[in-house]
């Protein structure tokens, strides 16, 4: 998180595109970038309703705007401490077994 994103308070907007706001806690969520800022542009909180992360991850659009990426962004009260990338290229590679 660069110092332009530093702990913030939540826009209205992004309260309201967070599933399971106002929990505290981690969300998987999509950001949008400009050149200062990371914007949360929707997302829900981990392990809502017992989903694990993959799951919600998967339920997440497929195709974001040119410049969107997954997220999981921490919220404390009505702000955002940190937006960490979520990678999930690593997803599909499972290590060799020998047969």
């Amino acid at each position: 998180m660069s110092a332009a994103n530093a702990i913030r308070k939540l826009e209205d907007y992004e309260e309201v595109g967070l599933i399971g706001y106002p929990c505290d806690g981690d969300y998987i969520a999509v950001v949008g970038a400009n050149d200062r800022e990371d914007w949360l542009l929707g997302g829900e909180l981990c392990g809502f309703n017992g989903a694990v992360i993959a799951e919600q991850a998967a339920a997440l659009p497929r195709y974001y705007p040119q410049g969107c990426r997954l997220v999981l962004a921490t919220i404390r009260k009505d702000r955002v401490v940190a937006i960490r990338s979520y990678d999930d290229t690593q997803a599909n590679e499972r290590p060799e077994l020998r047969s």
